[in-house]
This record gives C-alpha cells, structure tokens and sequence, in this order.
C-alpha cells in the first residue's frame, strides 16, 4: 500500500504525519458533479383556508360607476381604477392599514401630499362627514388643494382601516364628486365581517 502511495504522490515526504495526511486524503482523482433536475412528488395543494390566510378577501361589495376602468395595483393598493376628463386622469384606490393607525393622520398625510398646510388650532376632522354604510359606518372627506383633490372614504373593520381614494386636479374631482360619494355610499360589508 506504502507503494502505491509512493507511485502516486511522488513528491509528498513519507514522515507519519504526510503518511497520515496521505491515507486521509488519498491520492484518487477528484469525483466527477452530477446534477439531477427531480419533479415534485406532491403537488402544493391550496386549500380555502390556505387562500384566505396568503390572499386576504376585500370584506366588501360595491358598484363601480361606468366611466371608471380598471388600473393597475400599485405595492399599498388592493384594487384601482383610473376616470379621464379632458386629457387629465384620476386615480381610484382601495387599500388597507392596521386599524390602529387612526383617521386623523390619514387625513393630516393627505392634506400634506396636495399642500393644504395645516393650521395647528384647527380640529383635524373639521369638513369630515359621518355617512352610515350596509354593515357599518364610514367617514368622508373632502379636501381641495390649488392643483389637485383628494375625495376620501375611511372604513374601520374588525382590526383594519379600509381606505377609499380618489386623486386627480380640481376640474376631474368637481365631475367626479357625485360618481365617487355614490361609489362610497354603495359599499355593503359582506356578513360575517
């Protein structure tokens, strides 16, 4: 065995230690890689409960006016829709946050994101309007900036504040006012919300 070890790593020194690091580390060529592509033996399965935990249902209902289309979801949204006047688009959204984030700094973010600079003595809530909905109760606003509107329906569920958004200049938001306040006015909380 001495031998072949000899023939085969001519140039290692045969003290017990090389001998030793020898024996452990051979002299045979390195093995060859193989890769195997193997299927899936069990298909995922998604069960309804699998589905409503991943995929969260919107707990409503509603009726989209006709002069709305569908638009794409952006990272916070979980539906859009898209009204054009005249060259000018304005953007409809429904998205969500933890319940606990409160109607007034929703409000106070959006007067910022179209300039209405906030008078530190005003009450948050003023202009804002309590409208009963099917399953529960709503909170609309009304806010114009120089340039821009933005039309708001806040909905608190269970442990969720839903969000109801619309966004465009005055001229779009003056002739969408009544399709958007009938929009919010038809949402049904689905039972069992």
């Amino acid at each position: 065995m001495l031998k072949n070890f000899v023939e085969c790593c001519p140039g290692h020194l045969l003290s017990v230690p090389g001998l030793v690091a020898l024996v452990l580390s051979g002299c045979a060529p390195a093995p060859e890689i193989r890769e195997y592509t193997v299927e899936s033996e069990h298909n995922r399965v998604f069960t309804s409960e699998m589905i409503r935990d991943q995929f969260p249902a919107i707990p409503f209902q509603w009726g989209v006016p006709d002069s709305w289309v569908a638009g794409d979801n952006d990272q916070f949204s979980k539906m859009a829709w898209q009204v054009r006047l005249d060259g000018d688009a304005g953007r409809i959204t429904l998205s969500d946050l933890p319940g606990a984030a409160g109607l007034v700094p929703q409000i106070t973010r959006w007067r910022g994101q179209i300039g209405i600079t906030a008078d530190p003595n005003s009450d948050p809530m003023n202009g804002a309007e309590t409208i009963k909905l099917d399953g529960g109760t709503g909170t609309i606003v009304d806010l114009r900036g120089e340039e821009e509107t933005i039309l708001g329906m806040l909905l608190p569920v269970k442990d969720k504040l839903w969000i109801f958004k619309f966004r465009g200049r005055n001229k779009l938001a003056d002739a969408q006012r009544d399709s958007f306040r009938a929009f919010c006015k038809s949402v049904r909380i689905s039972a069992g919300e």
